[in-house]
């Protein structure tokens, strides 16, 4: 039985992936970790399981194999120095994590010899999405690239971790660097670049669309989820790929998927 802990459980994705860890014969939820402000602390989760503080997190991941962070810049830098020694296994999913941050966590899972899974999108189509993003900047390397991005008005972080993840795969595969975020006034004649752009507008749940335009002709890859379930259950894969490992590495979810 694989024992979970998931932070960020009384967020949308957090509480949707609680519920599916429930609905799973080979997992247990054994806790979950909320922030210490929110007013869900002390509180159950699931029949049973309390919702622990951010401060006493150590509290609740000291009986797991898997610890799960979809939650926000700030608590997962915090959550993620912590975990690794404890020598529980994680899943992160929270995106716009610092550079630093995440190679502080990678030197901690190699030290510490525990296993990782970090994405900034659990989905199947967006991992398979971002597959053809690499193949078709490829083939089309003098074409104009352009990533537009739509989420619901809530969301936090512009642009989404998803459309800088293309942007990145893009930009590796063609040797383009400037990557710009929108664009204002006189723009003009300009050298090889990668735009991309974040559109905030009521109940989105996620579409992402990478063009590639030519003189004569353009082609537009386009990802929409119709639901977070579509991430939660990407998140319930991760967990139990990752639950055996002991290997000192972080993995990405193309690995998890044979991609």
């Amino acid at each position: 039985m694989i024992k979970v802990v998931v932070g960020g459980a009384s967020g949308r994705l957090g509480s949707m992936i609680c519920g599916l860890i429930q609905q799973q014969g080979d997992m247990q939820l054994v806790g979950g970790v909320v922030s210490d402000s929110g007013g869900h602390a002390g509180r159950e989760i699931a029949p049973g399981i309390m919702a622990h503080p951010s401060s006493s997190m150590e509290k609740a991941v000291e009986r797991a194999d898997v610890y799960v962070d979809v939650t926000s810049v700030a608590a997962a830098a915090k959550n993620l120095a912590k975990v690794p020694p404890m020598g529980v296994n994680c899943v992160v999913g929270t995106t716009g994590l610092a550079d630093d941050v995440l190679k502080a966590f990678e030197s901690l899972v190699q030290d510490n010899n525990v296993s990782a899974v970090v994405t900034p999108n659990f989905s199947v189509g967006v991992n398979v999405f971002w597959k053809m993003c690499g193949v078709l900047a490829a083939v089309l390397e003098n074409y104009d690239i352009e990533i537009i991005e739509t989420h619901h008005d809530k969301k936090k972080d512009a642009p989404s971790g998803t459309a800088m993840r293309a942007a990145q795969i893009a930009s590796e595969v063609t040797g383009i660097e400037n990557i710009v975020h929108g664009r204002q006034g006189i723009v003009g004649a300009r050298g090889r670049e990668i735009g991309v752009h974040a559109v905030r507008a009521g109940d989105v749940v996620g579409e992402h669309t990478i063009l590639f335009a030519g003189n004569k002709e353009r082609i537009e890859l386009t990802h929409r989820a119709h639901s977070r379930e579509a991430f939660a259950e990407g998140c319930i894969t991760a967990i139990r790929w990752v639950s055996a490992r002991r290997d000192g590495k972080v993995h990405s979810m193309a690995e998890v998927l044979g991609l």
